[in-house]
């Protein structure tokens, strides 16, 4: 299978992850290549992809511009294709349930509202970046920190990321799409593995 794993980041973590499921997918056998939407490559073909995963990551309720254009660039090859959204989003790990459900359900209508119908959504912690916050947003960030997981040490990050069930997810998804694959172009590729750019 050759799987497309395109994410938009804020602080790095979103990349992390996309990395995580790369590693996983070829792991298991599949030809994966894993892009930053902000940084496509003037040769990048979306449609020579059997299945694709798109992660973004939560900032004010909202998710970044360039996630949305990519899923209104290529909605009709999303949803012709087996896919899958991932949100990071630290509310999940929350010890308020309402913030917890309310993470849900701005993952679920994020594909929604652009007209995408992926076959799964999956929400996933992300981490607390003090090292990538500013002057002016750091204590905004902990102020956040402190009423959804207490009180934290600023000097260091911290990451929630559950990464057994990244893999489980990673898992699942490829298993779910094995049997809905389309004929597509296959990627040339040296060696069956993880291709980040």
């Amino acid at each position: 299978m050759n799987l497309l794993i395109a994410y938009a980041t804020t602080d790095g973590m979103t990349a992390q992850i996309a990395e995580r499921l790369g590693k996983v997918a070829g792991f298991l056998g599949h030809r994966t290549m894993v892009v930053n939407i902000d940084r496509l490559p003037t040769w990048f073909q979306p449609q020579t992809f059997d299945a694709i995963l798109v992660g973004a990551s939560v900032h004010v309720r909202g998710y970044q511009r360039s996630a949305k254009r990519f899923i209104r660039d290529n909605l009709e090859l999303l949803n012709s294709r087996p896919s899958a959204f991932f949100s990071v989003c630290m509310a999940i790990a929350s010890k308020d349930k309402h913030s917890r459900e309310e993470a849900h359900s701005i993952a679920e209508a994020f594909p929604a509202a652009l007209g995408w119908k992926p076959q799964a959504i999956e929400v996933i912690a992300g981490a607390i970046m003090f090292s990538r916050y500013g002057i002016f947003r750091r204590p905004v960030m902990r102020a956040i920190a402190r009423k959804e997981v207490g009180e934290l040490d600023t000097s260091h990050d911290h990451i929630y990321t559950d990464w057994n069930a990244v893999e489980g997810f990673c898992r699942s998804f490829l298993e779910a799409a094995a049997p809905r694959l389309v004929t597509t172009m296959p990627i040339a590729r040296t060696k069956t593995s993880a291709t980040t750019v």
